[in-house]
């Protein structure tokens, strides 16, 4: 019966979204897309630019306001961008 419920409001949502392009969430935010919206923009920046300085996982994560999953998350994309320059910068000598 729960199930049943929780699907139709969620086919009626998709709907919205197929026909308007957005939909209001209950907190009266327009959204263009289901699920928990991603960390803003702005935050991520900064948290590169303090990684990138060499602050730490954590520090990052509290000066900036993200979770430490999200400041690993960005790390790991960080070293993953170093890597892929490194193999391509060696290879072309």
């Amino acid at each position: 019966m729960i199930r049943q419920r929780v699907r139709a409001g969620l086919s009626v949502i998709k709907a919205k979204i197929e026909r308007d392009g957005k939909f209001v969430s209950k907190a009266g935010k327009v959204r263009k897309r289901l699920g928990r919206p991603g960390a803003e923009a702005e935050k991520l920046d900064l948290a590169r630019q303090e990684l990138a300085k060499g602050t730490g996982s954590i520090k990052t994560a509290k000066l900036t306001g993200l979770g430490t999953g999200t400041v690993h998350k960005l790390r790991r994309q960080m070293e993953g961008d170093d890597m892929l320059c490194k193999r391509s910068g060696s290879g072309s000598s």
